[in-house]
């Protein structure tokens, strides 16, 4: 019963303590001036204290719970009901009837308990003033007996039928807000979202919270309700970077219209990656074959041309071979990176801390740009994680070198660290140019580059060997911004 009293509305009782003197009052006035032609004093003293009464129970309501407050001022209207019968006739005065609204009141506000405990109260103090007109006015008892036995039996039969119906009510009312309560909190943790219109169009209700995605659903939704039979009840919206999915359906014969929109992103993320990965794989059965193919042809290319380099040779002929030489040179490290990417598996895992794999990235990275001014700083906690060092050291290195060529001279490259129960990261973040937000999704892509000269394998070996440790890599960027690459990875405890 509290539960429910609780959710009851505060201004109700307010009314109740409001009404409570006003009610008294227009009784007494109305009851005694036409037959008296006058208000006796009596009655001016009840009606003030009434107006008091109620004036403090009105400062009260916000210091004292609800109920127990309705418990306060119902029990104190029972004995105050009792002197205004006394000093009405007692035993002939017909305010007695004054109880049976206090119990319906007491049924309403504080249901079956409260209309029973009420009404014995009522009977309790209709029976001590009974008691007091027999021995103050010398009335018979059995007349007296007769008035509290009739009244007695009324009060009580009020309280069991109001009791009941409130009860009933109680119950009605619980039920409906629990399958209310439960149908909203099932609609609000549907992972799809929901929304219904009316047939003029407008929303009856949605879960649907950002109001570009509620806009773009509700006009197609209206456009079907409109024409079902040209407008495509299925169709993919996409909005910003998100993809979703409205299917509609009309309501009765046209009285409204329901679409549910489904969130498509992870899916399209995911059917990127698979492709990606399939992709990758592909590259990587073919081009380790042809690598090793093309790599023994290359080594004797290369030994030739350093014998020839070595040789006397004609005039204008050795900048032709040098520069030969140093394409085959190149090549055989593309060859050799392509390697690196198609066979990749850790060799061994040792228990590592991640300190020493970014010092060792660190040192060869600031070896191979001694002459650039752009600073390292180390921010964050250690931790450890099974490693392939080397391996894990050269993906590090791979991020630090495009951080350092992106870098003007006096720009800082942050490395930051942290880790929660199950994983720790690292990210190197640089202020750089950026990276554009069409090349964010193939920069890990086999053979995608942005640099001149790159091969396009830097990045795709780093992904793999992080793979390969069953981690991830992130990367997030706003043109003009810098980048921020993030390699999440198991710890170890």
């Amino acid at each position: 019963m509290n539960s429910v009293f609780k959710k009851r509305s505060m201004d109700s009782l307010c009314g109740l303590i409001i009404l409570h003197p006003l009610i008294i009052t227009f009784i007494l006035l109305s009851s005694s001036y036409p037959l008296y032609n006058v208000i006796p004093p009596v009655y001016w003293i009840i009606i003030i204290i009434s107006i008091i009464y109620g004036g403090i129970f009105l400062i009260l309501h916000k210091l004292i719970k609800p109920n127990l407050l309705t418990y306060a001022i119902l029990l104190a209207d029972v004995p105050f009901i009792g002197v205004i019968i006394y000093f009405t006739g007692g035993v002939e005065s017909f305010f007695p009837l004054l109880y049976v609204m206090l119990i319906i009141t007491a049924a309403i506000y504080l249901y079956q308990k409260g209309a029973y405990i009420i009404s014995l109260a009522s009977v309790v103090c209709f029976l001590i003033l009974m008691i007091f007109e027999i021995n103050q006015r010398s009335l018979e008892s059995k007349y007296v007996l007769q008035h509290f036995y009739l009244y007695s039996l009324l009060f009580l039969f009020t309280a069991i039928l109001s009791g009941s119906l409130s009860e009933r009510y109680r119950i009605r009312t619980e039920e409906l807000k629990r399958l209310s309560l439960t149908t909203e909190e099932i609609v609000k943790n549907l992972p799809s979202g929901i929304i219904v219109i009316n047939g003029e169009g407008s929303i009856i209700y949605t879960n649907i919270v950002q109001d570009d995605i509620r806009s773009l659903a509700h006009l197609h939704l209206a456009r079907f309700l409109k024409n079902p039979e040209k407008v495509s009840n299925i169709k993919e919206l996409k909005i910003k970077n998100k993809f979703y999915l409205i299917s509609c359906s009309i309501i009765g014969k046209g009285q409204g219209a329901l679409a549910i929109l489904q969130d498509l992103t992870r899916i399209k993320k995911l059917e990127e990656a698979s492709r990606i990965s399939k992709q990758t794989k592909m590259l990587a059965e073919l081009g380790g074959s042809l690598a090793h193919e093309i790599r023994n042809p290359l080594a004797s290319i290369r030994g030739s041309l350093e014998v020839v380099s070595k040789s006397t040779l004609p005039r204008g002929l050795k900048p032709f071979i040098d520069m030969a030489l140093k394409e085959s040179i190149r090549l055989n490290e593309i060859v050799t990176d392509f390697l690196n990417f198609a066979q990749f598996v850790p060799k061994k895992t040792y228990r590592t801390k991640v300190s020493d794999i970014i010092n060792e990235g660190i040192i060869d990275t600031l070896r191979n740009f001694n002459d650039r001014k752009v600073e390292i700083v180390r921010e964050g906690v250690d931790f450890e994680i099974m490693a392939d060092m080397n391996r894990l050291k050269s993906s590090i290195l791979n991020i630090l070198t495009n951080a350092f060529e992106v870098s003007e001279n006096g720009k800082k490259v942050f490395i930051k660290t942290g880790y929660n129960d199950r994983f720790g990261w690292i990210e190197i973040v640089d202020q750089g140019p950026g990276i554009a937000k069409k090349d964010l999704k193939k920069i890990f892509e086999p053979f995608y580059t942005t640099k001149k000269g790159g091969t396009g394998l830097g990045l795709a070996i780093a992904k793999k060997i992080v793979e390969a440790h069953n981690g991830r890599i992130e990367v997030s960027s706003e043109p003009g911004k810098g980048a921020t690459f993030r390699i999440v990875l198991p710890r170890v405890k």
